[in-house]
């Protein structure tokens, strides 16, 4: 994945799923519901492809971009994403004091 969204993201991820991992609480892993879910798991199984490493992830264009409108992912609409996030059950998952 190439991107500041992106890399943002994924390591807000990792630092949180660090801190789960040292009070030994289970690590967050985000559903393909949602697009980052459905990126990482995408680009982890396409990197793995003979020239995965190739490949650029981003949702600003690229191949994950077409994907994610393919999934119907793609949206600007705050409150269909507000929804998203609130059905899988992730709403201000990171307000979550761990430690």
């Amino acid at each position: 994945m190439v991107g500041q969204a992106e890399a943002i993201i994924t390591g807000y991820l990792a630092g949180n799923n660090s801190v789960r991992n040292i009070i030994g609480i289970p690590l967050l892993q985000l559903p393909v519901s949602l697009a980052i879910g459905d990126m990482i798991s995408y680009s982890n199984e396409m990197m793995n492809k003979e020239n995965g490493n190739k490949l650029r992830f981003t949702f600003a264009g690229s191949i994950y971009f077409e994907r994610m409108k393919e999934k119907g992912l793609y949206t600007i609409d705050k409150k269909n994403l507000y929804e998203r996030v609130k059905r899988v059950g992730l709403l201000n998952i990171y307000d979550e004091k761990l430690i």
